[in-house]
C-alpha cells in the first residue's frame, strides 16, 4: 500500500493500537490496560529490548508488530501483531516484519512467536487466526510444538483443611509468601527452577496479598505455586513447581487449590492455567478442561523467506 509509514510506537499510540487489536484479535477479550502491559511494560529491561512498530496510512494506524530480543541468550520474539482487514494482502505485514528484522542485533539466532517469557499474551498462535499462521509460514517460520490453556471452574471453594492437617503431621508447612522471603526464594530458584520462574514469582509478589504460596519442610522450600504474575484480568495461574523429592504426597494439589481460592476471592469465575504440561493433574484436582490450543512457531536466523 503506497504512502504507508512505519515507525516505533509510543505509549500515546495505545488507543489506536487497542482499537485495531480489538477489531482483529476476535478470539481474545482484553482491556486497554492488559494490552499496555503486553506492549509497553518491558520486563527485565537489563536483559530484554522491547519495541512496537506501527504502520500508518492516511493518518490511521493500520497495523502493528511487537519485537522483543534477549541478545545475551541469542533469542528474539515476534509478539502481538495485527493488520486491519482492509489492509491485508498489501504487503503491510511483510514490511513490518522487515522493519523488525532490521532492528534485531546480530546475536539473535532464533526467533519465536508470542511466547515472551514473563509477559506473554498467549503461549503460541491460536490457529483460528489462519491468515496469521499462513503469513508466518510464508515468511519462513516453522511450527515445532503445540500447547494448551486450561480453564478451571471457580464456582466452588476448594477445602484444604483436612489436607493441611495431614501434611502438617508429615512435617510439611504451607503458608503464603511474604516480603522477607527474598533470600529463600533466590536460593531455591537458583537451585531448582531457574531465573525466569524466579522473575515470574517476583511479579506475583507485587499483589496484595502476594499471589505466591509455599511448602516447606525443616525450613527448606520444597514447592511453590503462584498466580496473577501477568494477565491478571484473566485470572492467570502459574507457575508452579515441586522438587523431585517432595512429589507424591499431594503438596502440589494443595498449593494449586490455595491459588484457585485466591482467584475466586478476587472475583474470578474461572481461572486460566496456561501453557500446560500435566493436563491430567489439573483435570483430576480442579476439573479443568482444555479451552484453547496454540501452535508454536519459530525461525532460525538466516532461514530464507518462501517465495
Amino acid at each position: 500500500m503506497s504512502d504507508t509509514a512505519i515507525r516505533l510506537a509510543q505509549p500515546a499510540d495505545l488507543p489506536a493500537i487497542y482499537e485495531l487489536a480489538r477489531g482483529t484479535l476476535v478470539h481474545d477479550a482484553f482491556s486497554p490496560a492488559l494490552l499496555a502491559e503486553k506492549l509497553f511494560e518491558p520486563r527485565r529491561p537489563e536483559e530484554y529490548t522491547w519495541n512496537v512498530h506501527v504502520a500508518e496510512h492516511a493518518g490511521r494506524t493500520i497495523g502493528f508488530m511487537q519485537s522483543v530480543t534477549r541478545a545475551g541468550a541469542g533469542k528474539g520474539w515476534i509478539g502481538l501483531f495485527a493488520i486491519t482487514e482492509n489492509a491485508r494482502r498489501r504487503g503491510i505485514a511483510t514490511a513490518l516484519l522487515e522493519h523488525v528484522r532490521q532492528s534485531w542485533p546480530a546475536e539473535i539466532a532464533e526467533v519465536e512467536v508470542l511466547a515472551i517469557p514473563g509477559n506473554y499474551f498467549t503461549p503460541g498462535l491460536d490457529p483460528r487466526y489462519t491468515e496469521a499462521l499462513c503469513f508466518l509460514e510464508r515468511r519462513g517460520f516453522e511450527r515445532f510444538r503445540d500447547c494448551v490453556n486450561l480453564t478451571a471452574d471457580l464456582s466452588r471453594e476448594f477445602d484444604t483443611s483436612a489436607e493441611l492437617r495431614r501434611l502438617a503431621d508429615a512435617g510439611v508447612q504451607m503458608r503464603r509468601a511474604c516480603k522477607e522471603d527474598g533470600t529463600l526464594l533466590d536460593a531455591f530458584f537458583a537451585e531448582q527452577f531457574g531465573v525466569d520462574w524466579r522473575f515470574e514469582v517476583s511479579l506475583a509478589m507485587r499483589n496484595n496479598p502476594p499471589g505466591l504460596h509455599l511448602a516447606l519442610r525443616d525450613e527448606r522450600l520444597i514447592a511453590f505455586s503462584a498466580h496473577s504474575s501477568q494477565n491478571r484480568e484473566w485470572g492467570f495461574f502459574g507457575p508452579m513447581g515441586t522438587t523431585p523429592v517432595a512429589r507424591g504426597p499431594g503438596i502440589g494439589r494443595v498449593l494449586l487449590w490455595h491459588c484457585l481460592n485466591d482467584l475466586r476471592a478476587a472475583g474470578h469465575r474461572t481461572a486460566v492455567i496456561p501453557w500446560v504440561g500435566p493436563i491430567a493433574f489439573y483435570q483430576q484436582w480442579a476439573s479443568c478442561r482444555v479451552e484453547r490450543v496454540f501452535w508454536r512457531y519459530r525461525m532460525m536466523r538466516g532461514t530464507p523467506d518462501a517465495n
